[in-house]
């Protein structure tokens, strides 16, 4: 009877003891279902959000990207405002200075033509024998010759003239296509200092300021 009971308590022990185990067992599978369904359970909601924070992020480098863009455009329309501006001042800068040249050098030249219109003619130059006047004007004829002044004032009011010799020894045999001898074997160009004809050539009498040249063309230039 002992040993049937031994028996018994014994089989009831293991019996006890497997039940305990397969529970166990049946815990520990249960809790390792229960995590990889909370693993999963993670992984599907991390997921979303991080695409959420991507498209998050997307969203403000585009608005980022379209606020440099408009940055740049604005940049761009006063770079060129400012240029355009900047064209234009100079523009009106140039007109402006254009106008100051045009309007300076006309009155200066004005300014020089009345001064010489003021001062009284003292070159003349004129036919005698028709009373025709060539040329009256003014020169500047301060310790010049008066053969240095008559060239001059051909030249510059492109009066045609021949001259020969140089120095004290020059002659004019012709002024305005009037020739010595065209009218007669005595005819020719004399010049007179302030109504009197000098005993020496053009060339060699030096003028003083206040003289008054004239040159005569004369039927008779001998006497």
């Amino acid at each position: 009877m002992k040993k049937k009971l031994l028996l018994l308590v014994a089989m009831i022990i293991i019996s006890i003891t497997a039940i305990s185990f397969a529970g166990n067992l049946q815990n520990k599978i249960t809790k390792q279902q229960n995590d990889k369904i909370i693993v999963e359970n993670n992984e599907t909601t991390n997921k979303p959000v991080e695409n959420s924070k991507t498209s998050e992020t997307k969203t403000e480098n585009k608005d980022t990207k379209t606020q440099n863009t408009e940055v740049k455009k604005e940049n761009t329309q006063t770079s060129k405002t400012n240029s355009q501006e900047n064209n234009t001042n100079k523009t009106k800068e140039k007109q402006t200075n254009t106008t100051q040249k045009e309007t300076t050098k006309p009155a200066v030249n004005t300014t020089n033509k009345d001064k010489e219109q003021e001062k009284k003619p003292n070159v003349i130059i004129v036919n005698a024998i028709t009373n025709q006047v060539i040329y009256k004007g003014y020169v500047d004829i301060a310790s010049k010759t008066a053969a240095d002044v008559t060239i001059k004032a051909l030249i510059d009011n492109k009066i045609s003239y021949r001259a020969k010799g140089t120095g004290s020894s020059i002659y004019f045999s012709s002024i305005a296509g009037l020739k010595e001898r065209d009218k007669g074997p005595n005819s020719g160009w004399c010049y007179f200092v302030n109504g009197k004809k000098p005993s020496v050539g053009a060339g060699g009498y030096t003028l003083k300021d206040g003289d008054i040249l004239e040159w005569k063309y004369l039927e008779d230039g001998l006497n």
